[in-house]
Order: structure tokens, then sequence, then C-alpha cells
């Protein structure tokens, strides 16, 4: 039983040490450059090693003159083969230790996929071969976005595949861990193409939701309800009918030489209309911003209400998932209008205030600054001029008269 056990227990380390030295040299055969060398190297050393044991051992073994005579020389040419196999990578190998210790150990890269290939496929007109590029390269990174984003582009700008755009972007959004703002990239381009290309807005405006839906309350959100109250013409659908013409008036060709030709121009737009209109977008797209700005100038510059463009704006300022940059903005064009159309500097270094405030330490809160210390100039400045008429120039003699 107990030499049952020491055997059982020798078999066992063998086999442990087997699979330690396995591991080991498959771990070196992965992360070798030289993957051919590194094999051929072993299968010599393997045949050495069998020629040492099965040959030149026996013959040193014997302790008489055959081992010196053959069995010495044959050991030295074991020994010759090995050296001319390892030395090299040994040197190799010590020099990179060496530069490692001097110079600190450099990371590998990490592989990254490349579409230059796929790129000159595609500027020389051959995108069979583009995709066929891009889907190799996916093979290795299934997840890489540039790869989809790259495949769908294809098929719709170059393809205008509208199938295969829409199935590569379909896959990409399926696919886990893309973040937020990539995946609403995706479905914004393909919401322009399929505008563009199938000239179809029901189907935009469904790709616009989705994003609503993906993400709601997210900065994604708020930009797809901006492109849903804007979208730019109605649906014609897939038959490739295209829009109703827009009618364009006709203007007088001689309105150059017409003595007044102001009065010809077009008539100027009601405002009132115009805000009813802005009002009735509004109410369709509570979150469409540019109408909810372009109602602010309309109530302050042409209806004199600078209480409605103001309340107009702070709503826009009090938005959720907006810009610094637009809160800047709003906040300027509200001190403009406030100065300028209300007459209320006090109003209007409120907004400026507004600013330092709520954005300490950035550029805008120091150009506010300037701005509060000469804002009583910039209004001075805004005020017009009394123009001073031109008397007519005097009579010249001669100068109407009939030759």
């Amino acid at each position: 039983m107990g030499q049952f056990l020491r055997t059982a227990m020798s078999v066992l380390a063998l086999v442990l040490m087997g699979l330690a030295v396995g591991a080991f040299l498959l771990r070196w055969y992965k992360r070798t450059e030289d993957r051919p060398g590194l094999l051929f190297s072993w299968l010599v050393t393997l045949a050495t090693g069998l020629f040492v044991v099965f040959v030149v051992g026996p013959v040193v073994g014997r302790f008489d003159w055959t081992a010196a005579l053959f069995g010495v020389p044959l050991a030295a040419l074991a020994g010759w083969v090995m050296a001319v196999v390892w030395a090299p990578r040994i040197v190799e190998w010590l020099g990179k230790k060496a530069t490692d210790v001097i110079f600190g150990a450099e990371t590998p890269p990490e592989p990254t996929p490349c579409y230059s290939v796929a790129e000159a496929h595609r500027k020389a007109g051959r995108y069979a071969s583009a995709i066929a590029e891009v889907k190799k390269q996916l093979e290795q990174f299934p997840t890489d976005f540039a790869g989809w984003m790259l495949l769908a582009g294809i098929h719709a700008d170059n393809l205008h595949d509208m199938d295969g755009a829409t199935a590569a972007v379909e896959q990409l959004v399926a696919q886990p861990g893309h973040a937020p703002k990539n995946i609403a990239f995706a479905l914004t381009c393909l919401a322009d193409w399929q505008l563009k290309y199938l000239r179809d807005l029901e189907m935009a405006k469904a790709t616009f939701q989705r994003i609503i839906d993906l993400f709601p309350d997210s900065p994604e959100a708020h930009f797809a309800r901006q492109r849903i109250a804007h979208l730019p013409y109605r649906s014609v659908g897939r038959d490739g009918t295209p829009p109703p013409p827009i009618p364009v008036p006709r203007t007088d060709d001689r309105l150059g030489l017409k003595a007044d030709p102001t009065e010809y121009g077009p008539a100027a737009p009601d405002a009132a209309a115009k805000v009813v209109e802005l009002v009735e977008q509004l109410e369709k797209h509570p979150y469409d911003n540019q109408t909810r700005e372009d109602l602010a100038l309309l109530y302050a510059e042409s209806l004199g209400r600078v209480d409605l463009a103001a309340e107009q704006l702070e709503q826009l300022i009090a938005q959720e998932h907006v810009s610094d940059k637009q809160v800047v903005r709003w906040l300027n064009l509200l001190a403009d209008l406030q100065a300028t159309r209300g007459g209320n500097l006090a109003a209007a270094r409120e907004a400026l205030q507004r600013i330092i405030d709520r954005f300490p330490g950035n550029p805008a809160a120091e150009q506010a600054h300037r701005r509060l210390a000469t804002l009583n100039l910039e209004l001075r400045g805004l005020k017009t001029k009394p123009s001073i008429p031109l008397s007519a120039p005097p009579e010249m003699p001669g100068y109407n008269e009939e030759p």
C-alpha cells in the first residue's frame, strides 16, 4: 500500500510538473513575436536532448577510451548546437532586462483595430472590399464603435443601402457597454440618413424618439427633442417622390429703376401673427430652444415687452442638460435686452452678476466683470445720434440746360 501511494504521488508530481511546463511554454509562445523561430528552437532542443540521453549518455557512461574519443566530442557537439540555438535569445533577453532596469519597462500597446485599408478601398470606390475589410476588423473587435459606424456609413453614403446601414446601427445599439452619447450619436446619424436618402420624416422622428426613450432625462434626450422640433421637411416615403415645391414670389424686374424701390419690397411681417406662430410651435414642442429664443427677441424688439422676453429667457436658463455656454449666452442676451430695450440698468447688472456667481473662475465670468464696468458706456454707444441733413449742391451754370 505504501509503495502504491509513493508511485501515485510520483505520477501526480510528474503530471503537475508537465502542466506547469506546458503552461509556461504556451505563455512564452503567445508572447513571442517570432513564433516559427521559437518552434524550430524547441524542436532542435528536443532532438538534441534525445541525442544526449540515448547516444552521448551511454557512451560517456562507459568511462573508457571510447568515452574519451567519442563521448566527449559528441557532448561538445550537442553543447555547441544548444549554444547556437539559444545564445541569441538569451543575449536578447538579458539585454532587454538590462534596458528595462535602466530606462524602465515598456508596457506593450493594447491591440486596436485598423481601418486604413478599408478607408483606402472606400476612397477608390471599391465598396465591397471596404466592407469586407471592416468586417474582418470587427471579427477581432466586435464592439468597436468606430468600425460599426464606418460600416453603416459605407452602406448609407456610398451604396445608398439604408437596410444595410440600419442593420449595422441596430447591431451596435443592441451591444451592451456602449456609452449613451455613442448610442445617441449612432441613432442621430441613422435619422439623418433617413431624412437625406429616404425623405421619411416619420421614420426619422421615431429614431429620435428612441433616444428619448433609451436615455430619458439626459443631455442626449434634450438634444433629440431639439431635433424633433426642427425636422426639415415633411415625409414623402420610400418611393422617392420629391417634396412639394416651395412657391417663390416674383418681384419686379425693373425694381432698381423705380423712384422709390422700398415701396415694392416685401411687406413687413405682422409681429402679432408671428407671435401666434411661435407660441403654437412651443405648444407642440415645449423644449424648442430656438423658437423660445426667437419669441423672446420678438417680444422685446417688436412689441416692446421686455418682461415677456425675460420670462422666456428665464425658462431657457432654468432648463436641465443645457451647456454652460448656452446659459452664458442667454444671460448676456437678457442683460442686453434689459439695458437696450427696457432701459433697466439694474436688471442688466443683475443678469451679468448671475454669470459671475454661477461660473466663478470661468472666462465668461471675467467678461461679465468687464461688462459691468463698462455697461454705461455700451448703452451710451448704442444710442443713435441725430443725423445732420446735407444741403443740396448749388446750381451750376448750364448744368441742366439743354444743349
